[in-house]
C-alpha cells in the first residue's frame, strides 16, 4: 500500500498558547516510514505461525489432541525439521494473519482517509501456542472530531469481524466430532456465542458436517476454526468498552463522561473475571489500569444517527465473540492448587 491514498498535506497537530488561550495548529511533516520493519515482522510471525498450524494440522489429521505425542520443548521445532511441512500450515496461518490484518487494515485506511498520520501493522512473532501476539498500529497525530475518533476505532473490529465470520463457518465444516480426551498440552477453549450461533445456522440449513449436529464443545476444531477463535477472542478485546481500545475509542466518541466511568468500573470487572474464570484477564485489567485516559479531541460535533447505529452493532460484535472463560481451568485458584500439586504432589 502506498505511504499516502491522496495528495493531502501533511497532519496538522494541536498546540495551545497559555497568553491567548487560543488554540494553533502548526504542520509537521510525518515521519519517514520504515517498512523494512513492518516486512520483516510480518515475514517472521508469518514462518512462526505457519509452524503453528502444521503441528495443529498434522495432529488433526491423525486425531491426537495437539501436541500430545512430541516432547520438543519449542512448538516450532517439528515443523523447521522439515520445511515441506510447514505447507500444512497454510490454512491457519492464513486465516489468522487475514483476520489480523484486516482488522489493522481497517484502522489505517479509514485514518489515511481521516488525514491522520498511522504507521502501517506491526505484527508480533512471539513463542506462544498461536505463535503471535497479534498486531498493532500507531496513531502518531492528532484526531481532531469525535466522528473520526469514531470512525477510525470501529473500523478495524468490524473490518476484522467480516473476514472471521466466514473463517468460523468454513473452520467449522472442516471440524470433526471429538473422540479423544483432551490433555494438558494444548488448552480447552471457552466458545464465544457467535460459535454456538453458527452451529444453529449450520443446522438450520440442513449441513450434514458434524458442526451442524453437534454443540462446539464436542468437536475437534481444525486449525480453521481455531485461527477463528482467535480472530473472534481479539475482536472481543479490542472491543472492551474502555481505556484506549478501540471499544474505549468508540465509548469516547460517544460520551467522554461515560468512558470516564466505564473504564473505571471495567478494571474490578476484569480482575473479578481473572479470579474466577481465567487469569488472562488479569493482564487486561493491568492494561486498562495503565492506558485510563483517553486523549481529548477539539471538535465536539455529537455523532449522527448513522454511526450510533453502528455503535450497536459494535455493542452486537462483543456480545457474540466475548467469552468470560477463553481458556478452560485457568482461574486463579484453579491455577494455586496446580502449582501446590507440582510442587506438593496431588
Amino acid at each position: 500500500m502506498q505511504e499516502n491514498l491522496s495528495p493531502s498535506p501533511p497532519p496538522e497537530y494541536p498546540t495551545f498558547d497559555p497568553e491567548s488561550q487560543e488554540v494553533e495548529f502548526v504542520t509537521v511533516e510525518p515521519p519517514k516510514r520504515r517498512y523494512w520493519l513492518h516486512a520483516l515482522l510480518f515475514l517472521l510471525t508469518v514462518l512462526s505461525t505457519l509452524c503453528i498450524g502444521a503441528r495443529l494440522q498434522e495432529d488433526f489429521n491423525h486425531n491426537i489432541w495437539p501436541y500430545s505425542s512430541d516432547d520438543h520443548w519449542l512448538v516450532w521445532t517439528w515443523a523447521l525439521q522439515d520445511w515441506h511441512r510447514l505447507v500444512l500450515g497454510i490454512p491457519f496461518s492464513a486465516s489468522l494473519l487475514g483476520i489480523l490484518t484486516v482488522h489493522e487494515l481497517g484502522h489505517y485506511v479509514l485514518a489515511l482517509r481521516r488525514r491522520v498520520y498511522a504507521t502501517l501493522p506491526f505484527f508480533i512473532p512471539a513463542p506462544t501456542l498461536i505463535g503471535t501476539f497479534g498486531a498493532f498500529i500507531r496513531i502518531k497525530s492528532f484526531i481532531r472530531s469525535r466522528r473520526d475518533l469514531f470512525d477510525i476505532g470501529i473500523a478495524g473490529p468490524i473490518a476484522g469481524f467480516l473476514v472471521a465470520v466466514p473463517v468460523l463457518f468454513w473452520g467449522l465444516l472442516l471440524s470433526k466430532q471429538l473422540t479423544i480426551e483432551p490433555g494438558k498440552s494444548w488448552p480447552t477453549f471457552g466458545l464465544p456465542l457467535i460459535f454456538y450461533s453458527a452451529q444453529k445456522v449450520l443446522a438450520v440449513v440442513g449441513s450434514h458436517s458434524a458442526a451442524a449436529l453437534l454443540p462446539p464443545t464436542k468437536l475437534y476444531l481444525h486449525p480453521m476454526a481455531v485461527a477463528a477463535w482467535v480472530g473472534m477472542f481479539a475482536t472481543a478485546l479490542n472491543l472492551l468498552p474502555g481505556g484506549q481500545l478501540d471499544g474505549g475509542h468508540i465509548l469516547f466518541a460517544l460520551n467522554a463522561r461515560a468512558h470516564r466511568i466505564v473504564s473505571l468500573v471495567a478494571i474490578p470487572v476484569l480482575l473479578a473475571l481473572g479470579y474466577f474464570y481465567s487469569m488472562t484477564w488479569f493482564i487486561w485489567a493491568i492494561f486498562l489500569a495503565l492506558a485510563r485516559r483517553h486523549p481529548p479531541v477539539l471538535d465536539q460535533t455529537p455523532l449522527d444517527r448513522s454511526r450510533k447505529l453502528l455503535a450497536i452493532f459494535g455493542l452486537l460484535m462483543l456480545v457474540l465473540t466475548f467469552t468470560y472463560s477463553p481458556i478452560a481451568h485457568s482461574s486463579l485458584p484453579e491455577f494455586v492448587k496446580q502449582v501446590k500439586d507440582a510442587i506438593f504432589g496431588g
